[in-house]
């Protein structure tokens, strides 16, 4: 177990230990007997426990417990404790969003100040993905205290805020926020449009609406500029360079800012012209695992120029820097909409081509969810066990040949990892409590319980959230502390 985790873990067991020896045991049972959320993660924890029993990796089940202990501690604590008044929540959740502002500019600082330093690590001590999530909660806290109190001041920093978020998300190539954030605010507006004034409900829906609509026409825009091809890719292609050495043109169809990559190429002109432009070798491997060839194929091909040394002469101090870090397209040199577009574009592109998922995020995801459901059909009512997921998906990639076989990932999809490991029928005993929960507690009456778990929610669909530390303290105790009723007399939150 790692260190953050038994830290983490140690903590919750001594505000457990305290929790049992200064409450009245009569009390607690009669919170538990009218808590129908407590008893839904009590459910989920029971169900890890007695998957157990099946599992044949034994070890890795015991670690999955132990890194979940969360799910049970924080509930048991925050659910049987006197919930938070509207008075104490609002600093909490103001030192919360500070919080997550402050790291976002420390993640800024690092992207301006360290070279090379991968969009993943930019944010220090957590994963970029669970980070977001957080990111995309301070946006809704935002909002939320914007349309409840309407001032101008709170407008103006809640705008700048909810920008730079924006922004913000393109360094760290979030594209799950994305689409979080759109998904959570067309729910919240149709759920709790009635309760907005009229005109501010119609300002807003025009502003979603706009951004939408700016979303869409913007990526149809990219997509159909990525794909026009530029002239040097629809003219006759001559045999030799101007200096009468034979091209190469590998005809398979790989296409990348309207150009085809592997047309006009003669690596012995750019060997050698590579040589007198930089001293970095041309077969050493880069920063971002790319050697120099293939990153100044790609590069040269983006730019629209031949792949030899008249192409190489139009090549900018900034571009062969570029190309010694592994950068292949010179639209990855500026953060934006543009950059996070066109390396999807190029990741379908690989895979129209040449079927390859490696190294590309999105398409991994595929990769792994189609080696998950295979493995799920084989063990559809009680799944793996608890420890075996991961054993079960690398034995699965293993027979398919995948290139992922020895990548370590396994699902990368909670809702998948959840049926692997208990099969349908652990799955609803984990769904069906929730289920009930939100029902019979009307958990929908808060806003920001509603907007908090369709971020859970939709996450789950392209990560394994619960499967690190960070992603289980950021549902179970957000979960917990934004539920609108902690006992059956008390709203925490209208």
């Amino acid at each position: 177990m790692t260190t953050s985790v038994f830290a983490t873990n140690l903590l919750w067991v001594l505000l457990l230990a305290n929790w049992v020896v200064e409450w009245n045991w009569k009390e607690k049972f009669s919170q538990f007997r009218h808590n129908h959320l407590l008893q839904a993660f009590l459910i989920m924890a029971a169900v890890h426990i007695v998957w157990l029993l099946g599992t044949h990796n034994l070890s890795y089940g015991l670690f999955d417990l132990q890194k979940k202990l969360p799910l049970l501690f924080i509930p048991l604590v925050v659910l049987t404790t006197k919930p938070l008044q509207r008075k104490e929540l609002l600093p909490v959740a103001a030192a919360y969003c500070l919080t997550v502002i402050t790291v976002s500019f420390v993640a800024l600082g690092r992207y301006l100040t360290i070279p090379d330093l991968p969009y993943r690590n930019l944010v220090p001590h957590i994963s970029h993905i669970r980070f977001s999530l957080n990111v995309c909660l301070v946006v809704f806290i935002i909002l939320y205290a914007m349309f409840r109190h309407r001032r101008p001041w709170l407008y103006a920093v809640g705008i700048a805020v909810i920008l730079w978020f924006l922004f913000f998300l393109m360094l760290i190539h979030s594209y799950t926020a994305y689409i979080i954030l759109v998904v959570t605010s067309v729910v919240l507006l149709i759920a709790y449009g009635r309760r907005m004034p009229r005109r501010l409900r119609r300002t807003a829906t025009a502003a979603l609406a706009a951004i939408l609509l700016s979303a869409g026409a913007l990526s149809a825009y990219y997509l159909h500029d990525y794909y026009r091809l530029r002239p040097l890719s629809t003219g006759p292609l001559p045999a030799a360079t101007v200096n009468g050495n034979p091209y190469l043109h590998r005809h398979d169809g790989l296409i990348e800012n309207g150009n085809y990559v592997h047309l006009y190429v003669c690596e012995k002109e750019m060997r050698q012209q590579w040589s007198k432009v930089s001293t970095y070798p041309f077969d050493s491997v880069t920063p971002t695992g790319y050697t120099v060839y293939p990153a100044l194929l790609r590069y040269l091909g983006a730019m629209g120029y031949t792949k030899d040394s008249l192409g190489m002469t139009h090549l900018q101090p900034a571009d062969i820097q570029a190309i010694e870090k592994g950068i292949a397209n010179p639209v990855y040199l500026h953060p934006g909409p543009r950059k996070l577009l066109y390396v999807l574009f190029y990741e379908f592109e690989n895979f129209r081509c040449y079927r390859s998922v490696s190294n590309f995020s999105v398409l991994q995801r595929l990769e792994l969810w189609r080696n998950a459901w295979q493995v799920f059909l084989r063990h559809p009512l009680f799944g793996v066990g608890t420890g075996d997921v991961a054993d079960q998906c690398r034995l699965q990639m293993e027979a398919t040949h995948s290139p992922l076989a020895d990548s370590g990932m396994h699902t990368h999809c909670q809702y998948l990892n959840f049926l692997l490991a208990f099969g349908l029928v652990g799955f609803l005993l984990i769904l069906l409590p929730f289920v009930r929960a939100i029902r019979l507690e009307r958990l929908f009456r808060s806003a920001l319980f509603t907007a908090l778990l369709c971020i859970v929610l939709i996450s789950f669909i392209s990560e394994d959230t619960l499967e690190t530390l960070a992603g289980i303290t950021f549902c179970a105790l957000g979960l917990t502390i934004l539920k609108p009723c902690n006992n059956p007399c008390t709203n925490t939150i209208p």
